[in-house]
């Protein structure tokens, strides 16, 4: 028998209304910005949020946007929304385990071409296997380094 879980509508049409005011802010901010993809992930997301939780937006674009045009973005943003702290994150300088973690997690704000976030998908996806074998030898350096360095 599958499993149902029930949340209560006030909450649920809340979360909604919030995401959707998110994604006309953000397309405004990509328009200006020349930007090609937004997306919102982490906390806000998986809903594991707290009165300090930040609102964390990666983002991609053609044309390389310096710290000083990140920093206006990012400002630009948290005042439209009226939040207190956004964490800008410029997808294509991210990790692979940062980029899978926000493939798992992440909800479009918008995307220049229908299919530019599908694509982002599975380059991230590409990313994350390709270095998952560094992962593993970083574990087996650690692991032989604690051996030899613990005391017996």
């Amino acid at each position: 028998m599958p499993v149902v879980f029930l949340f209560p509508a006030a909450w649920y049409y809340k979360r909604v209304e919030k995401i959707d005011k998110i994604k006309e802010k953000a397309s405004n901010l990509a328009k200006k910005y020349d930007l090609d993809l937004l997306v919102l992930f982490g906390s806000q997301v998986s809903g594991r949020t707290h009165k300090k939780s930040d609102y964390d937006i990666g983002f991609i674009s053609k044309h390389p946007k310096g710290l000083e045009e990140e920093i206006r973005m990012e400002f630009e943003l948290s005042e439209d929304l009226r939040v207190g702290k956004i964490d800008l994150v410029n997808l294509k300088k991210a990790s692979p385990l940062l980029m899978k973690s926000v493939t798992d997690n992440s909800i479009l704000l918008y995307q220049r071409e229908p299919t530019l976030y599908a694509r982002f998908k599975i380059y991230a996806l590409k990313l994350f296997i390709e270095a998952r074998r560094l992962f593993d030898l970083r574990e087996v350096v650690i692991q032989k380094f604690i051996l030899k360095h613990s005391p017996r």
